[in-house]
């Protein structure tokens, strides 16, 4: 099959097309996937650079974000169907651990994410387990393409974990972003007063073009008084932080007493200096997310399945042979929304 494969790390450059790429033998309770769409999250970047102190090996096809169309199931499939549309879970626990068995597969001890520890979507085939396959409907394939680890990292985090509620004063970062924007639209969904911090007018404007109608704030030095006017000088019951280094203090800042801090991204970089006093003295609440549960997974598929205008917005997509450039707009930083392999079209 076709494939770009990481077989060494480095530059951009490391993102090798192959025509010929082994398929791996079907299990009795596996499905093969044909790719239709990959969505790129910074896994993929963090994957070919390498240096990040987590467990890769090489060679290895980057993708978590997989949708696709099944061509072929194992003899032990009983639900899954071929032909049907589905969109695939990007995490693997070992399934039998404590953790696994309690639905917590993301603390287990053997935890994978697909295109990360496992071979993923840049790829015209992925094989995996049956239960990591939801069926979705068929004809926004591009769009479900943008969900998988964005959306269900932004519901542990303001869900699961952040108890997220229609009362609630919500901030965003990075809100025109892959994280940031499926955590705005699942907040607006959710019926939450939401505030979307983005770096540039331009991006504002853009939430704006696509429906928002919560409060945007233009990231500066004025960040927090502006927080403090939107909110009567009360603050935020929630903020959703994925940046790390740059707004860590800011966000404990903005929160009101017993206010929650859903922690799951270091963008910016991992290490901050704290006053410990804003966290005991507001009693604020903090969660850590790395990425989600199944049970996230599925309970955010049925919610956009209701919720469909709170999908994705795809920025830009390029054909699989391409994936040097997709990743390097990616890395510039400068879209909105996500970017996504087209991998039927190669």
């Amino acid at each position: 099959m076709k494939a770009i494969v990481v077989e060494h790390h480095g530059s951009i450059e490391e993102l090798r097309f192959r025509e010929h790429t082994p398929l791996p033998e079907l299990a009795p309770h596996q499905i093969r996937v044909q790719t239709a769409y990959c969505g790129l999250n910074h896994l993929d970047i963090w994957l070919r650079k390498g240096g990040t102190g987590d467990k890769l090996t090489l060679p290895r096809i980057p993708g978590s974000d997989v949708v696709g169309i099944v061509q072929e199931v194992g003899q032990g499939v009983r639900k899954i169907q071929v032909g049907e549309a589905v969109l695939l879970y990007p995490g693997q626990g070992c399934g039998l651990c404590p953790a696994c068995i309690a639905g917590r597969e993301t603390m287990c001890p053997e935890f994978q994410i697909r295109g990360y520890h496992l071979d993923g979507g840049y790829a015209e085939y992925v094989t995996v387990e049956e239960q990591c396959a939801l069926p979705i409907p068929a004809d926004q394939l591009k769009l479900w393409a943008g969900v998988p680890v964005s959306y269900v990292t932004a519901w542990n985090a303001l869900v699961t974990k952040g108890q997220l509620k229609p009362i609630d004063a919500v901030v965003i970062w990075g809100a025109s972003g892959g994280l940031g924007y499926a955590a705005l639209s699942i907040a607006q969904a959710f019926g939450a007063k939401v505030i979307g911090i983005v770096g540039s007018k331009n991006k504002a404007t853009f939430l704006q073009e696509q429906g928002f109608t919560g409060d945007i704030i233009i990231r500066s030095e004025d960040l927090l008084e502006e927080i403090k006017q939107l909110t009567h000088k009360r603050g935020v019951d929630l903020v959703l932080d994925h940046v790390g280094k740059q707004t860590w203090n800011i966000s404990l800042k903005m929160l009101t007493k017993g206010g929650r801090l859903a922690f799951c991204g270091i963008t910016s970089g991992p290490k901050v200096e704290t006053d410990l006093r804003y966290i005991f003295g507001k009693q604020l609440s903090i969660f850590g997310s790395w990425m989600g549960d199944h049970q996230d997974f599925m309970e955010v598929v049925q919610f956009l399945k209701q919720h469909p205008q709170a999908l994705p917005y795809i920025y830009k997509e390029f054909p699989l042979h391409d994936a040097q450039e997709a990743q390097a707009t990616l890395e510039q930083g400068d879209h909105v929304g996500k970017v996504v392999l087209n991998v039927s079209a190669s």
